[in-house]
C-alpha cells in the first residue's frame, strides 16, 4: 500500500479536470491503492481552497472528495515544522509526511518540498505516482 500526503493543488487539478493525471489519482485512493494521509490543518486548507469562489466547484463534489479521502485515509496529529519549505504555508504537509511516515508527498509544484526531507518521503508528482502504482501492479 502506497502511504501519500497529497498537496491541495493536486486536490484542485483534481475538480478542475476529470481526465487527468490527478483526477486518477483520486481513482487510485478510491480503489485503495493509495493511502492519504493529512492532518487536521491540511483538511481544512483542503475545504479552504477548494470552496473558493474562483474555482466555483459545486459544495457537493468538494464534500464528496473530503469524505473519499476520510474513508480511505489517516488523520495524522503532526508535530508542526517550520522553515521546513521556500512556501511556509507547505510545512504543514511535510510535517506530516513525517509523522505518518509517508511514501510520497505529491505535489503539482515540486519546488516548494525540499528532495531531502527529514520524512524521507520522496517528492513527485501525480503523473510519476501513477507510474509508480502501475509498475506495482
Amino acid at each position: 500500500m502506497i502511504r501519500a500526503v497529497i498537496d491541495t493543488n493536486v486536490l484542485v487539478s483534481a475538480m478542475i479536470s476529470s481526465a487527468g493525471n490527478e483526477a486518477l489519482l483520486v481513482m487510485a485512493i478510491n480503489q485503495g491503492l493509495v493511502t492519504p494521509f493529512f492532518s487536521p490543518e491540511i483538511l481544512e486548507e483542503y475545504s479552504n481552497v477548494l470552496l473558493r469562489p474562483r474555482f466555483a466547484f459545486p459544495a457537493e463534489d468538494v464534500n464528496a472528495l473530503l469524505d473519499l479521502l476520510h474513508r480511505r485515509g489517516n488523520l495524522i496529529d503532526p508535530v508542526p515544522m517550520t522553515h521546513t519549505s521556500p512556501d511556509p504555508d507547505d510545512d504543514k504537509f511535510i510535517a506530516c509526511a513525517l509523522a505518518g511516515k509517508a511514501d510520497f508527498v505529491v505535489t503539482g509544484n515540486k519546488r516548494h518540498f525540499p528532495q531531502a526531507q527529514p520524512a524521507g518521503a520522496k517528492v513527485v508528482n501525480a503523473a510519476e505516482l501513477l507510474e509508480l502504482i502501475t509498475l506495482e501492479l
